[in-house]
């Protein structure tokens, strides 16, 4: 684990290895890793990314809860237009001091220290949406050929005026 990494924190130095029920929040600014996207959007590297994090002591390890924001750009998946979205996402995470041999999906706490870009990133990429679309365009898909198709209909073709009569006298009859 690298020590330098922005996302590594030392839970010695916050005085929580091995004190359950002792707490502590951190509220700071990284900036984002690479490849922090799914196909069509997602979080550019360096990017700034706030975490408002609250780390809580238990038993088995440290408890990471709280949130991560940043701003996605990407493009729209019908018109491929530029777009931002912010990113407002919920972590929960235990990193354990002592990972079970067979489970491979655990964080671990090593030597005091717990990296926090795994949980981050798994956070973060599973909050983008997969077909990212402009604000308003959630509905039914529309489109237009050359001009606004919403407007008032046009008059009717006056070749069919003859056709249009025959039909409105039956109707009557």
């Amino acid at each position: 684990m690298e020590r330098t990494s922005e996302y590594v924190i030392d839970v010695r130095k916050l005085g929580l290895a091995g004190s359950p029920g002792s707490w502590e929040t951190i509220a700071t600014t990284v900036r984002a890793p690479e490849d922090l996207q799914v196909e069509l959007i997602g979080v550019p590297q360096g990017d700034p990314m706030e975490l408002d994090l609250r780390l809580e002591s238990v038993v088995e390890g440290i408890f990471v809860s709280g949130t991560v924001r940043a701003t996605a750009t990407g493009q729209d998946a019908r018109t491929l237009d530029d777009l931002e979205m912010p990113v407002d996402v919920t972590i929960e995470e235990l990193f354990v001091y002592e990972a079970d041999p067979q489970d491979e999906e655990s964080q671990q706490v090593q030597a005091g220290l717990l990296d926090l870009e795994p949980a981050v990133r798994d956070a973060v990429v599973m909050s983008l949406p997969f077909r990212p679309l402009k604000d308003g365009d959630e509905g039914e898909f529309r489109y237009t050929l050359g001009e606004d198709i919403t407007g008032e209909e046009p008059e009717g073709d006056p070749r069919w005026a003859a056709l249009k009569s025959v039909l409105n006298e039956e109707k009557e009859s």
